[in-house]
Parts: C-alpha cells; structure tokens; sequence
C-alpha cells in the first residue's frame, strides 16, 4: 500500500524569510530594471511575481514556498549585484574591523577591561593569590580545568627528579630573576613576558620552577617550609660546587625521593574589573574613589615638584590604588602614642591613623576598616588582623606625623600647571604608593574601578 504525501505547511521562520527575500528582490528590480539586460530583467520580474504569488496563496505547500524562494534567490545572485551577494572574506574582515573599532573605542572612551596583579589593594580587592597543595592533595587534570575557568588558576608544580633535600639557589645573591619568557609562560602563551625565574636543587639537580612577575613566591615558600614571612629569615648553607658558591637556603629538613612533588599550588587570577573611563570627564576624582592610573609620568611630575621621593617607579604600567588627597589636601599619619609596638615588624613601618585636611579620614568603606584595626593594634599587643585591613603604615612622605601637602596647579610654587593626586593601597602594609614615589598628575588618571566581572567569586559586582 502507498502512503499519501502530506503537503507541509510553512514555519512562521519560513515565512519571514520569503518575505524578506521578494522585499529585497523588488527593491533590486526598481533600481535597475531600466539598466539590467532583457532576459535577466525579465526572470528577475517572473522570480518576483512567482514568489508573492505563493505568498498570497493561503495553503500554499512549504515545497512551493521553498522552491519559488529559491529560484529568485538564483536571479538575483546573477543581477542583484551590490543589493544581493553572499559575504566574502573581504566583508568578513570588514566586519571584523569594525567591531574592532568599535571595541576600542568603548574602551577609549567609556569602560576599560582591567586585571589587578598585586595584593596592594587587598581585601578590597584581590591580586594574584596562591593556593596550596598538599603533597598528595594535587588536582587532576578536570579539576584544574574547573578552576581555570571559574578562578582564572594556574597549576604549578616541581617534581623531584632525584633524592635529597630540598634548597633554593640564590641567584647573584637574590633568590630569583627576571627574564623573558615565551611559551607557554608568554603573554596569549607566545608573546614573550618578563617572570621570575627559581632555581631548587635537589641531590644536586638543578630544577626550574617559572612565575609571573608580579607574583611573590618568596612569601609562599617561607610560610610552606618554615611558617615564616621572610626567606632570609632560613638557613644559608654554602655549596661546596663553584656552581653554587653564592649559597644555598635550605628549604626542608625531609629527604625527597625521586617522583615526590615538594611544591605544587595555584595562582589564581587577580580580580579582572571594569575601569569607568567616563565620569572623570565630567567630575572631581574624590577621595575614597578606586583609581586606576598609568605611570608614565609619574617620575617627572614630582621631580618637577621637587618632591623628596624615596624611589622611582621607572616603567610605564596601569596601576589601581585608594585616593586619599585631593589637589590642595593636607596629609599625615599619626601613630597613637600608646601602641604596643613589642613583636611589630619594623620592615613593615608602623600602624596609624590617617589624616586628611587635620581630621581623620573618611568616605571609603577601606577607611573605615583600616582605622578600625590600627586602634585595635593600639589597645592590644595581639595584632591579628580581624577584618583583613592592616591599618596605615607611616612610612615614607608619610612617616609618623610628618605632614604634605598634595599640588594643586594654582599653587605658587607648582610649575607642573596639573593638579596633582595622593594614592595609597588599602593593604598599606604592602604595597608600593604615593608614600614611596609621591604625587599622580591629573593627566594620568584613567578612571574608577567600576565593576569585578571575574572570576566568580563573592566579589563579583559593583566594586567599592
């Protein structure tokens, strides 16, 4: 027995797109019915009138549909020239400059992507932080991939390829050096990047371990081996092989076997934010306000301003800190007099209350929290941090009670013509400022931090 043929009706899709289609087709017809050869101008009308024929039939079949679209869709290939033709590569790398330029000139002009490498602004905001793995606790190859994708985290390891104890080799007398590095350690794995670069020895043998140059693998290795914060706080043994005669520091008493994995952790990503370049076109920066800013200039504008600098920044970078002087504010940290300073590292300065313009300073969540914890530190010899802000270090043009003023242009001696910026990092403790190299001119501030779109984290949101 043979089955009956069930005509299909359209899909609304279907139809749309045959619309579509006699719009553009009459369109062409109009423009260059007058210009196009007999024969081409008259399948071009027939094409036309075919497919709004099968339109206006009510219970026309798909097939029909289908078919009258698709003999003017071959007419129009053949006379529809600029009004119809399929995109070529040239249209598509048209298409891809174009949004090329428009992508640039979002980030030009109104938002720009930004990645925090230090811990300067913690726990405003994140840095590069590691974890670490036990060593038998290292993830498999599913896992790291989950954590690549929701924290940005890299995996690294150093597996013992012989037996004995583990050292770190100084490195002309430091514990590590900068070099380029390719893949797959390269900025998109191949453009080549500055790391840093560690040399272990175990039974001899040299092993290589490979970071990125912001990342502080010092503090890592002394807290995992020795629950310290300083390297140079362990044991220097002097090799007896001229190859390591500039020393060693030994970094374990265990004798590794070959195959162990002594060191494996993650770094994971530093927050990635929104910078909004816009509003500082139309408004004052305020203290209190996330900044980004490049660092181009920074140098010359204070030795213009003769601004007793402790060091220079020397490279051209984006930078994000905590604004805490506007141009023509006063500036001092005063350290209580009756802090318990009995275990204070010293390296570290010396907690206490930011001033701005002679009253303490406010505006800012982080100058809250870290107020908070330097009169903590002050009525306690515990100094646990219990909010994660330090408090502010005096240390620099901000030694204890030392007072500055931030350059406003119209000031008689600032021969800059810009208003000068002060910006500190909430992790005082850590991070390198305005206290060490001075003063941002107005000219080099980007934006304000705007919004934390990776990685997934709590923080994820608008930033603060």
């Amino acid at each position: 027995m043979t089955g009956t043929h069930i005509p299909r009706e359209p899909k609304r899709r279907e139809y749309k797109t045959a619309k579509e289609l006699l719009r553009t087709g009459t369109k062409v017809w109009l423009y260059k019915k007058d210009r196009l050869p007999p024969i081409e101008e008259r399948a071009l009308k027939i094409a036309i009138d075919g497919l709004k024929d099968a339109l206006k039939e009510k219970n026309s079949p798909a097939e029909v549909l289908e078919k009258k679209a698709r003999i003017l869709d071959e007419a129009l290939r053949k006379s529809g020239g600029h009004f119809y033709h399929k995109k070529n590569w040239v249209e598509n790398v048209e298409m891809l400059l174009v949004a090329a330029i428009v992508i640039l000139g979002i980030r030009s002009f109104f938002v720009q992507p930004f990645i925090i490498p230090t811990n300067s602004m913690y726990p405003s905001f994140y840095g590069m932080t590691p974890y670490i793995y036990e060593e038998d606790d290292s993830p498999n190859l599913l896992e790291r991939a989950i954590d690549k994708v929701l924290l940005g985290a890299s995996h690294y390891q150093m597996e013992a390829g012989s037996s004995g104890t583990l050292y770190l080799v100084l490195q002309n007398g430091t514990s590590h050096q900068y070099v380029q590095s390719n893949f797959p350690n390269g900025r998109f794995f191949v453009i080549p990047t500055m790391v840093r670069k560690y040399v272990f020895e175990i039974g001899g043998k040299e092993h290589f371990l490979k970071v990125p140059a912001e990342f502080d693998l010092d503090e890592l290795l002394a807290k995992k081996f020795a629950g310290i914060e300083n390297l140079r706080d362990l044991p220097m043994v002097v090799g007896q092989d001229a190859s390591l005669a500039q020393g060693r520091l030994k970094l374990s008493e265990r004798k590794y076997s070959k195959g162990d994995i002594p060191l494996a952790f993650d770094i994971l990503l530093g927050d990635a934010l929104f910078v909004d370049r816009m509003s500082y076109n139309f408004i004052r920066p305020n203290a209190g306000d996330p900044i980004v800013f490049r660092t181009e200039s920074i140098d010359r504008f204070n030795s213009k301003l003769g601004t007793q600098a402790f060091t220079q920044i020397g490279e051209d970078k984006y930078y994000i800190k905590r604004l805490v002087g506007e141009p023509g504010d006063e500036l001092e940290i005063q350290v209580p007099e009756d802090i318990f300073t009995n275990g204070t590292d010293v390296r570290k300065g010396v907690p206490g209350i930011l001033y701005r313009n002679n009253k303490p300073i406010n505006g800012s969540g982080a100058f809250t929290e870290n107020q908070k914890q330097t009169r903590l530190f002050a009525k306690s010899a515990n100094h646990r941090l219990v909010n994660g802000y330090p408090g502010y270090r005096a240390d620099g043009l901000l030694s204890n009670r030392n007072k500055i003023k931030v350059p406003h242009k119209n000031d008689p001696n600032n021969q800059t013509g810009l208003n000068g910026y002060f910006a500190m990092g909430d992790n005082s403790t850590d991070s390198l400022d305005g206290r060490a190299w001075g003063f941002v001119p107005e000219n080099e501030l980007i934006g304000r931090a705007l919004f934390i779109y990776y990685p997934f984290t709590k923080r994820w949101g608008i930033s603060k």
